[in-house]
């Protein structure tokens, strides 16, 4: 958007701008007159689902729980959302100070299993009498499009549709990244989803949808959790998954980081065996590969990623061994 554009979605909630910054597609960092340093955030969803939203974070909150989120005893913050001149949605929040969390850091991972699961627990209460926008059911029909889409890349690569060295790669090593594929498939079938997704209303909590080190930020007064457009209901398994695999991904799955989470975690709520297993059905799905070959901007198809999604699809085999180890142990 241009900056008079952001300054008259500003203007809806009742705030002036002195300067603005475009974090990113979307997101902008503006500072008011008087020093105040805000977000604003366009959400893909509709109006429905964020209504939603905010009725879940405000009452999220209520426990003590860190979240950027609107303060509705603000005068920026008394309504929840506005309406660009295209019928975008806007949220403004306060803009968090403060660092991201790092892997290479066991306390942070700690920190971020900890502010994950007062999230989840805190979600419990606020979904009472509001169970909407579940994504509890389509576990299979994810893990089986994505299947299907990595088959479709291979067929392509039999018929010689990308560049030779591109075509050569696939060829030799796409039925290895098929095995993955079934064996997360397999995964799912054995862990009891079957069972979770038959009683949604009982095994459901609020999920942030896409945890991460880049949706945490870490300050004097604790962990945020920031970025909330995915926020959805879905087993816990599905939450630890991401973040797991997010901060994991980039540091050649090292088990230590997925264990300071967990450790991090079970400090404030349980997990059961079937947890682990949810998991690993997630973390054995070759999403790396998925994300190489669908040609998102931040990791494009090239010979280099394709490497490195085959390098990260080998290493999940020993560190779901190491998960099991960890699952089984009396202190978990």
């Amino acid at each position: 958007m241009i900056k008079h554009s952001i300054n008259g979605v500003a203007k809806q909630f009742g705030v002036r701008v002195r300067q603005q910054m475009k974090i990113r597609a979307g997101i902008y960092r503006i500072v008011t007159p008087d020093g105040r340093t805000l977000s604003l955030k366009r959400m893909p969803k509709g109006v429905g689902r964020a209504r939603w939203i905010d009725r879940m974070l405000l009452r999220v909150r209520q426990s003590g729980s860190l979240l950027a989120w609107r303060n509705p005893n603000r005068p920026e913050g008394r309504r929840a959302y506005h309406l660009s001149k295209k019928g975008e949605i806007f949220v403004l929040t306060p803009w968090i100070s403060g660092r991201k969390p790092s892997p290479r850091s066991l306390a942070d991972m700690r920190a971020c299993g900890v502010a994950l699961a007062r999230f989840h627990e805190a979600g419990l209460t606020a979904l009472k009498g509001n169970f909407a926008y579940s994504e509890m059911g389509t576990w299979f029909a994810t893990l089986r499009k994505r299947h299907c889409y990595i088959q479709t890349k291979m067929a392509n690569a039999r018929r010689n549709g990308f560049s030779q060295p591109i075509n050569r790669f696939i060829k030799q090593h796409g039925p290895e990244i098929i095995r993955y594929a079934r064996q997360a498939e397999e995964l799912l079938k054995s862990s009891g989803y079957l069972n979770y997704r038959r009683h949604p209303r009982k095994h459901g909590i609020l999920c942030h949808g896409d945890g991460g080190p880049s949706n945490f930020i870490l300050n004097d007064e604790g962990t945020y959790l920031i970025d909330f457009e995915t926020l959805r209901v879905d087993l816990r398994a599905y939450d630890l998954y991401r973040i797991i695999y997010n901060s994991c991904k980039d540091y050649q799955w090292d088990f230590s980081i997925a264990k300071a989470i967990l450790d991090g975690y079970r400090q404030v709520a349980y997990l059961d065996k079937r947890d682990y297993k949810l998991m690993s059905a997630w973390l054995r799905s070759p999403f790396s590969t998925y994300l190489v070959v669908s040609g998102f901007k931040r990791i494009p198809f090239t010979m280099k990623r394709l490497r490195w999604a085959l390098d990260s699809e080998r290493r999940i085999g020993p560190f779901l061994e190491e998960l099991d180890e960890y699952a089984a142990s009396p202190s978990s």
